[in-house]
């Protein structure tokens, strides 16, 4: 089989750099998307994703005349589906997005083809969502095509990086399905292949983002107890991880992105009666921003106006994506408190409820008339905030999630500082 067109459905932060790699490593690819922002751009040349290398490798590929976009699927040998998995309002999984793909693409393929599911789903989404749509067009997913899972390992910032050289998990539905996979990966993946079942590579996938979050939560409870005993946990946690086998990860102020906050809820949905820990872990994580405003209040201070510092989930990038701040916006509107939205890189900020919230890349600005400041993203540009950086602002309060801001100048000048994971200093 030449397996030399492939057909990417969803062009995100997965999906597109994953079409233009593919593109400049000599494949024929057609990116299909739904959002015609990101088609308009694409087709004007432009990339949609901010990512510096992310950038120049779609430049490159939609200069190759290799890669080419569109509302909807065509035929092609190879299809890979790379489309959101979310949760719904009461964290229940919705493969619906990837559902609706499958009978997209389904009219496109033939006997012999092979299509790849790399969205990060719950146990089972390759054979029963997507083996059964393809089914219902009357394939045999076993013996007519071939049927993988491959899930995507990405961390912002290094994109490229991270889809190239990272472990590749292979899950075929069968050891042929994964073996042809295998060989479309190796065409532009250096990193190792690992191949398995399709579950097991759900699974996986799965397992490593749980496992984040169960350690982050573990790191904002130790964060809440040197809170209570008056101590610093980062310099209880310098000493811990002296340890050999200790890595304590370090308290915020909740955690973001598409991975590590939504993929515990698809164990947790499907297996209810053995995921307690998970669900405490995800309690503890999507509450820490209401912690923090918490302590704000607990400083007696009349609070009518907050400055929230970074809207990303992750410092230096774009992305707002179930972000932190979010929590803390729900929290402060319960309050009745206003708001600004400060963040040198996050130009548009979407709530989940479909809301576009104001946000502004002058700090000056976002500080006129706020009585408090919580800083919420580790961006370098709140690295060492100071009292001059913060002049502009009408009150004294500073809540550092992130422990950045020059605690002893601030408080030397009179502001009340509460870093999270130490006790509250004040002037």
């Amino acid at each position: 089989m030449s397996d030399n067109k492939i057909v990417v459905i969803g062009l995100g932060y997965v999906g597109l750099p994953t079409a233009a790699l593919m593109a400049n490593a000599g494949f024929d690819v057609h990116g299909v998307d739904i959002n015609p922002d990101t088609l308009d751009a694409l087709n004007a040349g432009r990339c949609p994703i901010g990512e510096p290398e992310v950038v120049q490798l779609v430049s490159d590929a939609l200069a190759s005349g290799r890669f080419k976009v569109s509302s909807e699927p065509e035929a092609g040998d190879v299809f890979i589906i790379c489309v959101p998995t979310p949760v719904t309002d009461d964290k229940k999984a919705d493969v619906s997005i990837v559902r609706a793909a499958t009978r997209a693409l389904a009219k496109h393929v033939k006997k012999g083809d092979l299509v790849i599911l790399e969205s990060t789903s719950p146990i089972g989404t390759t054979e029963l969502t997507v083996g059964q749509e393809l089914a219902a067009q009357g394939f045999d997913i076993r013996q007519d095509i071939d049927l993988c899972y491959c899930p995507e390992r990405v961390f912002p910032g290094s994109t490229i990086s991270e889809i190239v050289e990272n472990d590749r998990i292979i899950g075929g539905l069968t050891p042929r399905a994964a073996e042809r996979a295998s060989a479309i990966y190796a065409r532009f993946c250096t990193g190792p292949q690992l191949r398995t079942t399709s579950a097991t590579a759900e699974f996986s996938k799965l397992m490593e983002n749980t496992y984040r979050d169960v350690n982050i939560a573990l790191a904002n409870v130790f964060g809440h107890i040197a809170e209570a005993a008056g101590i610093d946990v980062n310099n209880v946690i310098a000493l811990a991880n002296r340890h050999p086998r200790v890595n304590v990860h370090t308290p915020g102020p909740g955690v973001g992105g598409h991975c590590i906050p939504v993929d515990p809820w698809f164990l947790i949905d499907g297996f209810p009666d053995d995921t307690e820990l998970l669900l405490q872990s995800r309690k503890i994580n999507d509450n820490q921003a209401l912690r923090i405003w918490g302590r704000v209040k607990e400083t007696g201070a009349s609070v009518r106006k907050v400055a929230i510092l970074g809207a990303a989930y992750r410092g230096d990038l774009d992305d707002a994506r179930d972000t932190p701040a979010e929590h803390l916006i729900h929290a402060l509107e319960a309050d009745g408190v206003g708001y600004t939205v400060h963040d040198p890189h996050v130009s548009k900020f979407r709530l989940h409820d479909g809301r576009d919230i104001p946000i502004s890349a002058d700090l000056s600005k976002t500080l006129e008339g706020a009585d408090a400041v919580i800083i919420m993203t580790d961006h370098s540009d709140y690295r060492g905030l100071g009292p001059q950086a913060l002049a502009a602002m009408s009150g004294t309060i500073v809540a550092d999630g992130r422990n950045l801001a020059d605690r002893v100048a601030l408080v030397a000048a009179g502001f009340t500082v509460i870093p999270v994971g130490a006790p509250r200093m004040d002037a």
